[in-house]
């Protein structure tokens, strides 16, 4: 039995070693697949793409096919039941696809599969477990969390912040963003739409200083929901809601198809469009919900925004077919070079649905403004923006 707390390192590591004890007496056809993610490239082992390989996994989790086991160096273990191994073995290729440039993932003749391993737990539980307590022991040696570290979300204190956000004044922790379209003859700016979106260090602060409601990815995406519900009951409240061209609302897919948002759909303006942003991640783990959703807003006269889109995310989701209303750059010095004329999955993305729909967000300098710019870009969002909050206002354009 693993008795560490949560937050401790080598927790899942235990937990896995638990698992594989407890199924060896009757394995019932599960298999272990050990994506050794610790072993890519540095800059191919970035967070994003963990987190992105993470959610690839989701919808087989939630459906009881397979359990996930995040370790500590980055690495993936995934149980899965006899009927879901086809589809991992699906997912683990195109993951292996994804990294196709990083050597760790080619596979030499007569040499065993350094990325991606598989263990039958009827004839391999030994050698499982083995590497399950190889990978505890190397958990446990790693630098301790420093000792005034905020420890994650877990069920238990999940519930506690659910029930005090249920009750509580959300209105301060309601933030507005404004998007502002740049004319790129006359350099006129004019607002698009407000996005609205929950303070997430504000309301840690005063509903759960002692949780890092962050800590646990899984654990704060069941937030999030009740965080949707709550923020869709003030926001047509908002003053800035009020004669804004558009509202935009960072949501769950999932809770798009709830009678709150019916709700909050009736009370809006006469006219006003709403805008539902989506995460990239969300719509590849949920594709079919997305392409529900896309339809039922459209039919409304509403809109779909695809947000936190980055090179990673551009490489494992072709954004062009989804048919956004609008889709979200993400400004970083790495897009600096990716408009030339080898194209990229960025040009790619703009030819696909049009630089006016293009948000390129988190414009903190006048650097980026100028690459948007250039680039064709329509719409823009982030500080260096946020100080024209009314229409008909020149960008700060650098000559």
């Amino acid at each position: 039995m693993n008795t560490q707390p949560q937050g401790a390192r080598g927790y899942q590591e235990g937990l896995l070693v638990d698992t594989l004890d407890r199924m060896r007496r009757n394995p019932e056809g599960r298999k272990v697949v050990h994506l050794r993610l610790s072993q890519l490239m540095a800059h191919n082992r970035t967070p994003v793409r963990i987190r992105i390989i993470n959610r690839m996994f989701r919808n087989m989790e939630s459906g009881r096919q397979a359990q996930l086991f995040p370790m500590s160096n980055d690495d993936l273990v995934i149980v899965v039941s006899a009927g879901g191994q086809r589809d991992v073995a699906n997912i683990c290729e195109r993951i292996r696809t994804l990294f196709e440039s990083d050597p760790v993932t080619h596979i030499k003749d007569g040499e065993p599969d350094r990325f991606i391993l598989w263990f039958d737990l009827g004839l391999d539980a030994a050698l499982a477990i083995h590497t399950a307590q190889q990978l505890k022991a190397q958990a446990q040696k790693m630098p301790p969390r420093s000792e005034n570290a905020i420890p994650p979300l877990s069920p238990v204190t999940l519930d506690d912040v659910q029930k005090k956000l249920a009750f509580a004044n959300v209105v301060p922790f309601i933030r507005d963003q404004v998007a502002v379209r740049i004319d790129s003859k006359t350099n006129a700016a004019s607002i698009e739409f407000y996005e609205f979106f929950m303070a997430i260090a504000e309301m840690q602060k005063v509903l759960s200083p002692h949780v890092n409601l962050l800590g646990d990815k899984w654990l704060f995406q069941d937030l999030s929901r009740t965080m949707d519900q709550r923020m869709l009951e003030m926001v047509s409240r908002h003053p800035n809601a009020r004669g804004a061209p558009a509202i935009s609302l960072n949501l769950n897919l999932e809770t798009v198809v709830t009678p709150t948002f019916e709700s909050f759909v009736s009370r809006i303006e006469k006219g006003q469009k709403i805008i539902i942003e989506v995460q990239a991640v969300d719509v590849l783990t949920n594709l079919t919900l997305y392409q529900d959703v896309e339809s039922a807003l459209s039919q409304m006269g509403h809109a779909v925004l695809i947000d936190g889109l980055t090179t990673t995310a551009l490489s494992v989701l072709d954004v062009g077919k989804l048919r956004p209303d609008y889709a979200k750059l993400v400004w970083s010095n790495e897009l600096l070079n990716t408009m030339d004329p080898r194209g990229s999955r960025a040009t790619s993305m703009m030819k696909q649905i049009g630089g006016d729909k293009i948000v390129l967000s988190r414009v903190d300098s006048a650097d980026a403004l100028q690459w948007g710019l250039r680039s064709g870009i329509g719409l823009y969002q982030g500080r260096f923006l946020d100080s024209f909050s009314k229409p008909a206002r020149k960008a700060p354009v650098r000559r």
